[in-house]
């Protein structure tokens, strides 16, 4: 929880608005989420016709995406995507109506959805279960429930972010005394996952957990507008401060410098790769 009310800098808000918050995301930590669907989605079976498939806190539509850009997947399926992000569900209510995809978007809280029990044959949940109240459980509880008998679910969360550590030594800088907020819970083990899903009511035996990886790779010369959007979007995981706006480009320039020396990063030539891991389970109702 954030620990300042001061209001984001002007810097942040225009990354932010409506109008670039989708762009903003999907350059930067959108760049590894995407690896990450792509890979949970090869490590399923295949989608089968009449499947109803729910993209759970959906985004821009990532995994609608790769679903239906797949040329094995079949025709017959209807996919509900769902997320309380406006901005988010706005761009993607425009691609599914200019490509005239089986795509249902609407806003909807994934610890609160009011679909029927046993609706989907698939829940698609990436980066996101931990957003939800009660440590997860409560997202977990309503993937279980609104899953079918013999269906999948896909859950996943963050087991390492290169940039994480920089944003905190960043916070640290240029805001000292001012505390960087521990997690609660720590997701990085891929422990907690596998707990919140057995509590919703998973067996153990129709669990799987796997590691993967993925990069964010990025221009040299672009780095710092890769760290300008980062900061915008994680510089106010403790808050925002009065300060931040005069600080902004020292915030910006040290975080381009840490990023730089990471033990997750590669600089090769002229580009520079951030190492991001997740750990994902797939479970069986």
């Amino acid at each position: 929880m954030n620990i300042s009310t001061v209001n984001p800098p002007p810097q942040a808000q225009a990354l932010l608005s409506a109008t670039k918050k989708v762009d903003t995301y999907e350059t930067t930590g959108g760049l590894v989420t995407a690896q990450f669907a792509k890979h949970n989605l090869s490590i399923i079976p295949p989608f089968q016709d009449g499947s109803i498939i729910h993209d759970n806190a959906c985004g821009s539509g990532t995994v609608s995406r790769l679903i239906l850009s797949s040329p094995s997947t079949p025709s017959d399926i209807k996919i509900h995507a769902t997320d309380i992000d406006p901005p988010f569900l706005t761009t993607l209510e425009h691609t599914v109506k200019e490509n005239k995809w089986p795509v249902s978007v609407t806003n909807r809280k994934s610890e609160a959805l009011d679909f029927p029990d046993n609706t989907f044959t698939h829940s698609l949940t990436n980066i996101a279960i931990f957003f939800t109240s009660s440590a997860g459980l409560d997202g977990a509880k309503e993937i279980y429930r609104t899953l079918q008998p013999g269906g999948i679910a896909v859950v996943n969360c963050w087991a390492h972010v290169t940039w994480l550590l920089p944003v905190k030594a960043v916070h640290e800088a240029i805001r000292p005394g001012k505390p960087f907020p521990t997690p609660v819970v720590a997701w990085h083990d891929g422990q907690h996952i596998q707990k919140v899903m057995r509590d919703a009511g998973f067996s153990e035996k129709n669990m799987e957990i796997s590691k993967s990886d993925a990069w964010a790779v990025v221009k040299r010369d672009g780095l710092r507008e890769w760290a300008e959007k980062s900061w915008a979007y994680l510089g106010g995981i403790a808050g925002w401060f009065e300060g931040d706006e005069q600080a902004w480009d020292q915030a910006v320039d040290k975080l381009v410098e840490l990023l730089l020396i990471q033990p997750g990063t590669i600089v090769e030539g002229d580009e520079v790769k951030m190492k991001a891991s997740q750990w994902v389970v797939v479970a069986h109702k």
